[in-house]
C-alpha cells in the first residue's frame, strides 16, 4: 500500500479527531457566540431541480433508494441524494461583494454540516456572503464497506465525483444569480474541509478556467488525485533581464489559465491528511504557485471555528485576512 493510501483511507472512512468527530462538545458549543442580527438566511436552493446528470462509476447507483437523514443531535447528515446550497447573506448594505461556497467534510458518507453553517453565519456577519454546499453522498446502508472496497474506490477516485459536480453547478448558479445575492460574479471562492477539501481543490483545478472559483481554501483536505492533476503554469517564463537580475526584476506575469489563489491549513498532528496535503502543496509550489500555508502545531483532523484552545481557532480570521491580501476583501 502506498504511504498516501493510509491518510486517504482515513478520510474516506470519515476518521475524525475525538474533539470533532460529530461536532464540538457542549462547552465548545456554549463558547461559540454568533449573532444572527447581521445575517439574512434564505431557503436552500436545489442544485439539480430536474435531476442530476449521471456519473459513470459513481457508487451512489449501486444501492436501493435511500432517504436523507439527520443522524443524532449533532446535525450530521447522511444519504444526501438531492444536493442544495444554503445562502447566508450579509444584512442589506453590509456586504463586501465577495462570497464563498463552503463544502463540509465527512468522507463522502456523511456531512458534518453544522459547523459549516456556523462558519457561514460568521462570514456573513463580516460582509462575506456564504453558501453551504450539501452535496451528494455515497449511500449509507448497514455496515461500512470493507477496506478492500474502499481502497478500490479510492484508486478509481469515485467517491467524490458527485460532490465535485454539485459544487461546480452550485458555483455556476450562484454566479448567474450574483445580482440577486448582491455579490460580484468574479469574487466567488470556495472553502472545503477534509473530503470537502477534495471538492474545493477539484473545483479550483477545473479544466476550463472560466468555470473555476476565484479563490480557494483547502482545510485539512486536498484533491485525492492531486498527483494526477496536470497543473497549468503559474507564470510566464522569466525574461532574460529578469534572469540576469532576479532580485531587482519585477514580479513574473501570471500565465493564462493559471489556478486561482489558494489558502491551505492543517494541524501537524492530523494523521488523516498529513501526507497527501503537504504533497499537494509541494506540487503547487514546484509549479510556480505560492499558496498561503498554515501548519498548526496541533488541532487534529476536524477543527472548526468552535473554540478548542488551539491556534487552529484563528484559521477563519486568517482566511479572511488572506482574502483581503489577494484582492477579495472589502471594496
Amino acid at each position: 500500500m502506498k504511504p498516501a493510501a493510509l491518510p486517504l483511507l482515513a478520510l474516506a472512512l470519515g476518521v475524525l479527531a475525538p474533539q470533532a468527530a460529530f461536532g464540538a462538545d457542549s462547552a465548545g458549543q456554549q463558547g461559540l457566540e454568533i449573532s444572527r442580527k447581521a445575517v439574512r438566511t434564505l431557503p436552500p436552493v436545489a442544485i439539480w431541480p430536474n435531476g442530476a446528470p449521471a456519473i459513470a462509476g459513481w457508487p451512489g447507483y449501486e444501492h436501493p433508494p435511500v432517504r436523507e437523514q439527520i443522524r443524532g443531535d449533532d446535525g450530521v447528515i447522511i444519504n444526501v441524494t438531492d444536493p442544495t446550497y444554503e445562502p447566508y447573506l450579509p444584512a442589506t448594505g453590509r456586504g463586501t461583494g465577495s462570497a464563498v461556497i463552503i463544502a463540509p467534510g465527512g468522507g463522502f458518507r456523511l456531512l458534518d454540516i453544522a459547523p459549516c453553517r456556523e462558519l457561514a453565519a460568521w462570514f456573513a456577519e463580516r460582509g462575506i456572503a456564504a453558501f453551504v454546499l450539501k452535496y451528494r453522498l455515497e449511500p449509507t446502508i448497514g455496515d461500512r464497506k470493507t477496506m478492500q472496497a474502499l481502497l478500490w474506490e479510492l484508486r478509481r477516485n469515485v467517491p467524490g465525483k458527485a460532490g465535485v459536480a454539485d459544487g461546480m453547478e452550485a458555483l455556476r448558479q450562484i454566479r448567474a444569480r450574483a445580482s440577486d445575492y448582491a455579490i460580484a460574479p468574479d469574487r466567488i471562492g470556495v472553502i472545503g474541509f477534509s473530503a470537502g477539501g477534495h471538492v474545493a481543490g477539484m473545483m479550483a483545478a477545473a479544466s476550463d478556467p472560466a468555470t473555476r472559483p476565484d479563490f480557494a481554501g483547502l482545510i485539512y483536505g486536498m484533491p485525492y488525485e492531486g498527483d494526477l492533476i496536470e497543473l497549468p503554469p503559474a507564470t510566464l517564463p522569466p525574461t532574460l533581464e529578469a534572469l540576469a537580475s532576479p532580485f531587482t526584476a519585477p514580479p513574473l506575469t501570471p500565465a493564462p489559465g493559471h489556478l486561482p489563489p489558494t489558502f491551505m491549513a492543517m494541524a501537524q498532528d492530523d494523521k488523516a491528511a498529513e501526507i497527501g496535503f503537504r504533497a499537494y502543496y509541494d506540487r503547487l509550489y514546484a509549479a510556480g504557485y505560492r499558496p498561503e500555508l498554515h501548519l498548526y502545531q496541533r488541532g487534529g483532523h476536524g477543527f472548526s471555528i468552535r473554540p478548542s484552545g488551539n491556534t487552529t481557532d484563528r484559521f477563519a480570521e486568517q482566511f479572511v485576512d488572506w482574502m483581503r491580501v489577494v484582492g477579495f476583501g472589502a471594496d
